[in-house]
């Protein structure tokens, strides 16, 4: 079904417009775009066109909103979020790792042959902040290959080399473990760490696997390591977002004077925090402020002058545009739970031609949507889609309506954002190295029992637990 509505966008006049314009060095203004129409334009060009994007909206909360759509409604999984590297954005005090980790994981893949043409969502606070010149991670990482010998004790000095840390069980990123002939590493440039199996010194397979079931993910011919940048002693060189991003990227800016204006506050709270860090703050906060890795307002416009721009709102008086693109996009209007009142608005849809889709995140809420609708003796037809949007919308040119249900409903619909792996949640990864023989235990084929104690057997020539 998401595939019917991006038949009827591709076919769109102020899309195919849209796409005589999106030349590199053009200004386009979009105008009528509303809910989530945006993600679902976007999504089609991207996908139909083979043009990567850049998504800079006012906030974390809306990029945040965005993603999820794009995420919802996507065919390929090259949607990207690019955080800033703290707790809360211009909050300058605590570095988050996991956002550090995303950024670098971004930069990384941009590198890699498997990325062909991401869309990637941010916001000011965090286009602020330069990334790690992939000429740096490119050179700093570590290749392993399926069939490439491996000297396990090379590797381990690598990788202590690298700042990684060898622990029991790997859990966040930066740490390795080793057991017999096998070794898992979670590198900084990739969501879920690598388990190398090894035959002798012959790396056998490598696949990625969730820490915290220890159940493979996918199976890799060969895959990077990538160091802890902020962990290593020499100054690592930073370069804006905007500088690695493939030619024919389009960058799409929901307010630029906006962006502008947010930036030179940015930059004016980190000269005022930067003098009050000291060599007893946090090491990630003591590099970050020690590089001053940070993009001015008039590098944006500088580093914008070869790039297709879409912009959502002509505020900005130094990025004037060269064409305005019309759509006639209205908003899921607001039903206050009367469902009455839906009814007769999805039944006028109907009458005019319009195919009705209902979006939500639970198969189950169509049977209740069916339910409600028998019990008011009303016939409304419509296709239920399994994937949730922020917004609902109306597009007269598609005749297509597209209704959230949380918006039906009137529910808070709360974002989603990657939250990484804690040390709490690797509880459980612990727990097995505490176990002691005797102790209960539950296993997920036997059932209940009494844990005998890990055993090292030999296999092919190797001890392994």
């Amino acid at each position: 079904m998401l595939t019917e509505i991006f038949k009827k966008i591709n076919q769109n006049n102020s899309r195919k417009e849209l796409k005589s314009y999106a030349k590199q060095g053009e200004v386009s203004l979009l105008k009528g775009l509303k809910g989530a129409y945006l993600a679902f334009l976007l999504a089609e060009f991207n996908e139909s066109e083979q043009r990567p994007f850049l998504i800079i909206t006012e906030n974390k909360e809306e990029a945040a909103y965005l993603l999820n759509d794009l995420q919802g409604i996507s065919a390929h999984n090259q949607i990207h979020f690019l955080p800033d590297s703290f707790k809360r954005p211009i909050n300058f005090e605590v570095v988050d790792s996991n956002n550090v980790l995303s950024r670098t994981e971004i930069v990384n893949q941009l590198m890699g042959a498997e990325i062909k043409n991401p869309i990637i969502v941010t916001y000011p606070e965090a286009l602020f902040e330069k990334v790690v010149d992939p000429t740096e991670v490119v050179s700093s990482r570590l290749e392993v290959r399926v069939g490439a010998i491996l000297d396990q004790e090379t590797m381990m000095d690598v990788l202590l080399e690298y700042e990684f840390k060898r622990v029991d069980f790997v859990y966040e990123p930066g740490q390795f473990s080793i057991r017999g002939g096998i070794v898992d590493v979670f590198s900084l440039g990739n969501p879920w760490p690598f388990r190398v199996e090894l035959f002798d010194d012959e790396v056998e397979s490598i696949r990625s696997f969730d820490p915290l079931t220890q159940l493979s993910k996918e199976s890799k011919d060969v895959i990077h390591i990538v160091p802890d940048f902020s962990a290593l002693e020499e100054q690592t060189k930073k370069v804006s977002m905007l500088e690695i991003l493939p030619e024919n990227t389009i960058v799409v800016a929901q307010d630029f004077q906006f962006l502008l204006d947010r930036l030179l506050v940015c930059f004016e709270k980190a000269e005022e925090f930067g003098h009050t860090v000291t060599v007893q703050s946090d090491q990630d906060l003591r590099k970050i402020f020690r590089e001053r890795a940070f993009l001015y307002p008039r590098e944006t416009i500088e580093q914008l002058i070869n790039k297709t721009v879409w912009l959502l709102s002509d505020t900005c008086a130094e990025l004037k545009p060269k064409h305005t693109v019309t759509f006639d996009v209205k908003s899921q209007p607001s039903f206050s739970k009367n469902f009455n009142l839906l009814i007769e608005n999805l039944q006028d849809f109907k009458q005019q031609g319009y195919d009705i889709y209902l979006f939500a995140e639970n198969a189950r809420q169509f049977t209740r949507f069916e339910a409600i609708f028998k019990d008011l003796d009303a016939k409304v037809a419509f296709k239920g889609v399994e994937t949730a949007i922020h917004e609902g919308f109306i597009a007269p040119a598609e005749k297509i309506v597209c209704y959230s249900d949380h918006q039906i409903f009137q529910r808070f619909h709360a974002y989603r954002l990657r939250q990484g792996f804690s040390k709490e949640k690797a509880l459980n990864l612990r727990m097995v190295k505490e176990l002691v023989p005797g102790d209960y235990v539950t296993h997920i084929d036997h059932g209940i029992g009494r844990f005998s104690g890990l055993q090292k057997i030999e296999i092919n020539g190797n001890l392994q637990e």
